[in-house]
């Protein structure tokens, strides 16, 4: 807490220094402003709306990372293959892959296409790792003493890959809400978060660019949260 509030009296003194509402608001301006958006039934809509998108892409590149990662290290071959269209999805910009997504997909779908190409590559990348560095030891005595496939999967790889899952895919979070709301924004996806920050540049309302950050980063925060909390209680 009293870093939280070392940092607001930085914000507060930048925005005194600066002395212009249009370039920077202060915290005291900014938390009104959410107040008063948090009492709209837009604000509530937009972020249903992004938060359950954003999800959606988090988790499909959650299960499609893990998948792809066990079989890329099961099969040498399969790593050959995808591993260039991996590195692609890490290397590409969000704005050309929202722009690809608009010509493709339907505009309500691009954070979730977008988020999930941007997290796939950070969970497959983890989870790889996590499983090459398992114990071949543990493998040896697991395969010597003829131990079931289900208990090798689960007692021995689960227990070495899960904290590489785990660290990925709270990393991977912040990066899903970047890019999601990147892609709202560049789309003008309508009912969004990012088409309310659209909207609030477009009018220069700092205020508004301000409270929906805000919005953007406990809503960020919370969703890591609050995967952390599930992982303790599964893991």
């Amino acid at each position: 807490m009293p870093i939280v509030l070392f940092w607001l009296l930085v914000w507060e003194a930048v925005a005194a220094i600066i002395g212009s509402d249009l370039v920077i608001v202060s915290p005291r301006v900014t938390f009104a402003r959410l107040l008063e958006l948090a009492q709209t039934a837009v604000f509530w809509q937009s972020i249903g709306t992004t938060l359950g998108r954003i999800l959606r892409g988090f988790l499909f590149a959650l299960i499609a990372g893990t998948v792809l990662a066990a079989l890329a290290a099961r099969f040498k071959t399969f790593l050959k293959l995808i591993l260039p269209a991996v590195n692609t999805m890490n290397a590409v910009p969000i704005a050309s892959f929202t722009i690809l997504a608009l010509i493709a997909f339907n505009p309500s779908d691009l954070a979730i296409f977008v988020s999930f190409v941007t997290v796939l590559p950070i969970i497959f990348y983890n989870t790889h790792k996590g499983i090459e560095s398992t114990d071949p030891q543990l493998l040896e005595m697991a395969q010597i003493f003829r131990v079931p496939a289900r208990k090798v999967i689960f007692r021995i790889y689960f227990k070495t890959v899960a904290p590489y899952v785990a660290a990925a895919a709270t990393s991977g979070i912040g990066f899903a809400w970047k890019s999601g709301i990147a892609a709202e924004l560049i789309g003008q996806v309508s009912g969004t978060i990012g088409m309310n920050l659209h909207a609030a540049r477009i009018w220069l309302n700092t205020a508004d660019v301000f409270a929906w950050t805000v919005a953007i980063v406990l809503l960020s925060y919370g969703m890591e949260r609050t995967f952390r909390i599930i992982l303790r209680v599964k893991v």
